[in-house]
């Protein structure tokens, strides 16, 4: 098959113009850095459209839940946190966002959609995301239909279904177009493309699409979607470590910039520039967005000790390993990609950076960014790689000013399958927060000394200070979805049913409680009087110490 994909390749390469997929030199804008003293106009500007439109939604919601709740003046800021954990966060997410979303359901919770202003995601999550903010935001019925349901239905290593061929020899055509532009490709980049072709819109894959493009989305430029944050890490390869360790900083990347809040980064990007150089050397499309939401899912660095023949690449190099409970598929996929692609990944096992998303440093040189002014080369890998695998952190800014945050948390806690969590991702951003002197963050316990169940959790309640949290975890209601984290294919009743199941949580099987609880907590949050009826709520689910 091999000699198939070189020979369509080859044509490719000859009747083709340079892929979409390589980035382009353009001329620099003024500057490629900014300190993070506040939101960047541009975010701040786009915030306060948004939550003109959102305080008109949430007033609706409220007074439909219930005509006692108290409307008046400015409502609290909403934000919505989609966790990792691959297909079993994007499909259980898909379904939250579905039950908020008043253009595809009639449950208790529809309309809440409408009514948030932030959105962070990573790793599966970001696939989410990415997927939703690249077809102009529509509701996860129309994206079921016309894209997830064969996407992944085909599989991973199926981009295309019968087309695959052609698939395979165009992504090779992209990442050799990407290297001749004097890129280097990793395994993030073949990781991207492949992923692309299930979640992106567009020819190819979605090979033209990029992060600073969803400016130019029309539902994003009438603010009426909530502003999307996918997150990352950096891994400091001066140590001795490849993974980051738990208070590494958290890396943001948005449709308008690049970077991040932590003390020793402190700087932004335009994501536009991604792939620009300190030294003046300006590129633009090195945001494609597959790209970026492969960066976020990106964990070869943590296994590629434990699976196939590049192991010893990294064996020798790294002291710290995550581990996973079932690698099985996921190395079943890599030994499947070295089969396909031989020639290609026979030269990653060559270097360390194969392992990695590459990222040309605009920060070099800068002295207010100790964390990274030394490095020429940024090495991005999964935004859960520190043990916060629910991107919190984005909403606990006080300049954004989110009042309240559903934690959707698909992680795969138990050492079994199917696999469901218990409350260390949450406990983790807790405990990183106290140390990056986040002081938005409520009390978390941890999971050995309290009881974290299936039901939601309020963290937060009454205190003004601090953010609310409303823990929202995955569990088995209308079907069992604690699927493995590294499942590389769902059939299509498979993703519907995972879908209908995160619909069925987030709405608690279309509780009219549930919905007037949550909207108690979205009051509170914000310091506004709530009814009396409210009590019985917040007996039910807030956290007490």
């Amino acid at each position: 098959m091999f000699s198939l994909i070189f020979i369509a390749s080859s044509l490719f390469s000859a009747a083709a113009a340079t892929s979409k997929y390589a980035p382009t030199p353009a001329t620099c804008p003024s500057s490629l850095v900014r300190i993070a003293d506040g939101l960047s106009s541009e975010e701040g500007s786009w915030r306060t459209a948004r939550k003109y439109l959102a305080d008109d939604s949430l007033r609706t919601w409220l007074k439909a839940t219930n005509p006692d709740f108290n409307t008046s003046g400015e409502l609290p800021t909403l934000g919505l946190s989609i966790s990792g954990g691959a297909y079993r966060a994007m499909l259980t997410g898909a379904g939250v966002i579905q039950a908020l979303d008043s253009r595809d359901s009639s449950v208790g919770t529809s309309g809440l959609y409408q009514a948030l202003t932030y959105t962070s995601a990573l790793s599966g999550g970001s696939w989410l995301l990415s997927s939703l903010a690249d077809h102009d935001f529509p509701t996860v019925s129309s994206l079921l239909s016309s894209q997830w349901s064969t996407a992944l239905n085909n599989g991973l290593l199926a981009p295309n279904g019968i087309l695959t061929i052609l698939a395979y020899a165009q992504i090779l055509f992209d990442i050799k177009d990407k290297e001749s532009a004097g890129f280097t490709s990793t395994l993030t980049d073949l990781w991207a493309r492949l992923l692309s072709y299930q979640l992106l819109s567009g020819s190819n894959g979605g090979v033209a699409s990029t992060l600073s493009g969803i400016q130019s989305k029309s539902n994003f430029v009438s603010h009426n979607a909530p502003y999307p944050i996918i997150t990352a890490l950096n891994a400091d390869l001066s140590t001795d470590a490849c993974v980051p360790d738990t208070n590494a900083s958290v890396w943001e990347m948005t449709p308008f910039e690049t970077g991040s809040w932590g003390a020793d980064v402190n700087a932004f990007t335009p994501s536009k520039y991604l792939g620009s150089s300190a030294n003046g050397s300006c590129f633009t499309g090195y945001d494609n967005l597959g790209f970026v939401l492969g960066t976020s899912s990106h964990i070869f660095n943590d296994l590629a000790a434990i699976y196939s023949s590049l192991a010893p690449t990294l064996d020798t190099f790294c002291t710290a390993s995550l581990g996973m409970a079932d690698t099985s598929d996921l190395g079943e996929a890599i030994s499947a990609l070295e089969a396909i692609f031989p020639s290609l990944t026979k030269d990653l096992a060559k270097t360390v950076d194969a392992f990695y998303a590459l990222y040309p440093n605009p920060f070099h040189g800068l002295s207010s960014a100790p964390a990274v002014s030394s490095q020429d080369t940024l090495h991005m890998v999964d935004g859960g790689e520190s043990g916060q695998t629910s991107p919190i952190f984005p909403h606990l800014l006080p300049a954004r000013n989110v009042n309240l945050v559903i934690v959707n948390d698909n992680n795969g806690d138990d050492a079994a399958l199917p696999a469901y969590p218990n409350g260390t991702a949450i406990y983790n951003s807790y405990l990183a927060a106290a140390s990056a002197g986040l002081t938005r963050m409520p009390v978390v316990p941890s999971p050995s000394s309290y009881d974290y169940t299936g039901k939601p959790i309020v963290f937060g309640c009454k205190d003004p200070s601090v953010t609310t949290l409303v823990w929202l975890p995955n569990r088995a209601d209308t079907y069992e979805s604690g699927i493995a984290t590294f499942t590389v294919q769902t059939s299509k009743a498979i993703t519907a049913a995972m879908i209908a199941n995160g619909k069925a949580i987030m709405s608690r099987d279309n509780s009219t409680a549930w919905a007037q609880c949550l909207g108690c907590a979205i009051l509170d949050s914000g310091s506004l009087k709530v009814p009396s009826s409210c009590d019985v709520c917040f007996e039910e689910y807030c956290f007490k110490e």
